[in-house]
């Protein structure tokens, strides 16, 4: 009997997982990247359901949450930004602020999709503060991913690459928060990462993590066919052909599960640049074709613009002159009503070369100066949106202040009255507890001499003080972590003291445990850290033997912790440990 009374409690406490594993909202999260025309659908449902019963406010913020990011992957950027704004208003007004992150992010990203950097960069960063404030990793990682994007859409590399691997290293963390909202694949954040490299060419890398995202379990439907074009043109740039030609025939295998117009276009239009780059003008002119008809029914004015530049230079291939320059012409024409100078650069630089390859060095030379123009203001608006995004995390730190402070004013005099009633009281209780405390403190603690020097400060504390100050005053720092697992104990201080000699009077290093030193380098960038770690590598060599020593470089963000700079260096000292094991063991090939 009482074995059956207790495996019936053990069913019943069963019961709340079951319920949340079959939660309808956290099925629809994953759908929302993979098949978003009929999660769309879903949601409507679900509206309507909410409208006719009592639901909670969680609930109906994440149906909004989940419906935003439906949009969104849809190409229904503005109608993803009023549900945005709206639902972030909402989820602060019912003082819900750890919700509110998520909606920011889908604001940023419907305002890249129109093109609007300058709007979207500062709503990143207060999406980045929040989801840090509020411990949300999942929105964190969404935002981390989307700056890294846009960055390397800046040529803003070095930030970028420091995005997208706080990401990756904080991808496990999402599932471990008290309440699911919405994340991306980690497909997408694996893929974000290889167009990164591929844009920096280092196409072997770029390769390996577009590999890691293909073989990513939330890599289905939509998602997984975004990332086999991805892949065919990478696999392209890297000399596999025959490769690329099989990612690009699953691609499209993929093309009807795509319900939605816009989307289908989008596909088509990658499918045409990867045909041409192959040598094949007839599909490629097959499928722009196919794209820009759509583009012009659903008025997608900016990639209307490109696909004419695409189509120009396929009737350049074509020979068919004059009807590639009256392609480029209406593509400048999109371009400066829309006063996209990045575009603008590149419709001049490929004019340019026309004339050039004709002997017509003065139209070349006109075309020349207009691509210097657009290059020029197309630096000021990254600059102006970066000088924007630098004084939205002023203004954040500035206007951060406690909400307990703001106190509402009293009604009515009798009100004031018995409150100051109530104030007296708890001054006297304060006073007698602070006289208590004092006496109580007097008989166990010896008197202090005012004159004795205040305590010296743990080497941990010196560490905080020194990230504070960094991020204080703007400046970078980076950690350095060092394993001396390896090394013998007897020889650590005379190792110690090695080290000292080669750095700076304002680095700090300290044992941090008994198999790690810390060294902390103000004032020095993530490559500056690394030609630290080559100088040392040589004081280094008497005491390493047969066993490599490799030091872990982290590089501070605005957002870290001294705990969460140690964990990322250490993740990159395992990676270069890993590295060298696989280098010693299968040669030299890239990861």
């Amino acid at each position: 009997m009482d074995f059956r009374v207790l495996a019936l409690c053990w069913l019943l406490g069963l019961l709340p997982h079951q319920a949340r594993a079959s939660d309808p909202l956290d099925e629809l999260t994953a759908q929302v990247y993979q098949a978003p025309t009929a999660a769309l659908a879903q949601i409507s449902t679900l509206e309507q359901q909410h409208r006719s019963q009592r639901t909670s406010d969680r609930d109906t913020l994440r149906t909004s949450l989940l419906k935003c990011q439906a949009l969104l992957q849809l190409g229904e950027n503005e109608a993803a930004i009023n549900v945005a704004q709206l639902e972030e208003a909402r989820a602060k007004q019912l003082k819900l602020d750890h919700v509110r992150p998520y909606f920011l992010i889908c604001q940023a990203d419907g305002h890249l999709g129109n093109n609007h950097t300058h709007t979207a960069l500062p709503l990143l960063d207060a999406a980045i503060a929040l989801a840090h404030r509020y411990q949300q990793p999942q929105a964190l990682v969404d935002a981390l991913r989307l700056r890294g994007q846009l960055d390397t859409e800046a040529d803003n590399y070095a930030s970028a690459i420091e995005d997208l691997r706080l990401a990756i290293d904080i991808y496990p963390d999402i599932h471990h928060q008290a309440e699911d909202w919405i994340w991306p694949p980690q497909a997408y954040v694996y893929a974000t990462m290889g167009n990164l490299l591929h844009a920096t060419k280092n196409f072997p890398q770029a390769m390996h993590y577009t590999e890691q995202a293909l073989h990513s379990p939330d890599a289905k439907g939509k998602v997984l066919q975004v990332i086999l074009l991805n892949a065919a043109k990478i696999a392209l740039d890297n000399q596999q052909i025959d490769y690329s030609d099989q990612l690009e025939i699953q691609a499209k295998t993929l093309l009807p599960e795509i319900n939605n117009p816009i989307e289908l276009a989008y596909s088509y239009a990658i499918l045409a640049s990867i045909a041409f780059d192959k040598g094949r003008i007839d599909n490629a002119q097959e499928y722009i074709t196919i794209s820009m008809n759509t583009f012009t029914q659903q008025n997608q004015t900016a990639a209307l613009m490109r696909a004419n530049r695409l189509l120009a230079q396929i009737r350049f291939a074509q020979q068919q002159e004059h009807a590639a320059l009256s392609l480029m012409q209406a593509a400048i024409a999109l371009g400066e009503q829309l006063q996209l100078s990045g575009d603008l650069e590149d419709f001049y630089r490929i004019l340019s070369e026309y004339y050039a390859e004709k002997g017509d060095f003065k139209a070349a030379h006109a075309l020349l100066l207009k691509r210097f123009e657009a290059a020029k203001h197309s630096y000021e608006e990254r600059s102006h949106a970066r000088i924007l995004q630098f004084k939205a995390r002023l203004n954040q730190q500035d206007t951060q202040q406690p909400q307990d402070m703001v106190r509402a004013p009293a009604a009515t005099s009798p009100l004031i009255w018995h409150w100051s009633y109530g104030l007296y009281m708890l001054l006297t209780l304060a006073l007698l507890a602070m006289a208590l405390w004092y006496f109580i403190d007097k008989q166990h603690h010896p008197k202090v001499d005012p004159e004795s020097p205040a305590p010296t400060p743990s080497p941990l504390q010196q560490l905080e003080a020194q990230l504070s100050g960094a991020k204080q005053g703007g400046y970078p720092l980076a950690l350095l972590l060092l394993n001396t697992s390896q090394l013998r104990h007897i020889d650590l201080a005379i190792l110690q003291q090695e080290l000292l000699v080669k750095l700076r009077e304002q680095d700090t290093l300290i044992r941090y445990s008994i198999d790690e030193i810390l060294i902390l380098l103000p004032h020095t960038s993530n490559k500056g850290a690394q030609q630290v770690a080559e100088q040392l590598n040589a004081a280094l060599q008497p005491w390493q033997g047969t066993h490599g020593v490799n030091f872990g470089i982290a590089a501070l963000q605005q957002f870290d912790t001294l705990a969460s700079l140690i964990k990322r260096a250490s993740i990159n000292q395992l990676g270069k440990i890993k590295g060298a094991d696989h280098k010693q063991h299968h040669g030299s090939p890239a990861k």
